[in-house]
């Protein structure tokens, strides 16, 4: 006899070749990723002539950032579940080809803004962001 499915799916459910991978060694992976937010910017330096008008515009610093929100398997060790803010990230399996134009082998990548939350009834859940500065060597 046939196991039970896991997925029944009825429809035509668009999807992509490459969805979100959980974090870490991916055999035992620190974060079970359920979600992630991707975000480029930079900063505008506009210019003004004597009448206030803006007559040229600068963009300069680029940076992306990887928010992440996702299960803890492990809370100990050095894992990416327990960084300490400001730490290096060396990788991301989330980032492993140009995205915006960012390069995952350009600059420095920084664990930012950890935050846990747990109840009797769940796993830990984790929310932490990584922001890399393409610019900055190491």
């Amino acid at each position: 006899m046939a196991a039970v499915a896991a997925i029944i799916q009825y429809g035509n459910i668009p999807s992509t070749a490459l969805g979100l991978k959980n974090e870490s060694n991916p055999t035992t992976p620190d974060i079970l990723v359920q979600s992630l937010t991707i975000s480029a910017t930079r900063e505008e330096k506009e210019y003004r002539n004597a009448d206030g008008n803006v007559f040229a515009l600068q963009y300069r610093n680029p940076t992306i950032s990887f928010a992440f929100d996702g299960y803890i398997t492990t809370k100990s060790g050095s894992g990416l579940a327990n960084l300490e803010p400001g730490q290096r990230v060396t990788a991301l399996a989330n980032f492993t080809s140009d995205t915006y134009g960012f390069s995952p082998t350009d600059g420095v990548m920084i664990y930012m803004d950890p935050s846990r939350s747990e109840t009797n009834e769940e796993i830990a859940k984790a929310t932490f962001t990584v922001k890399q500065l393409p610019f900055v060597s190491v």
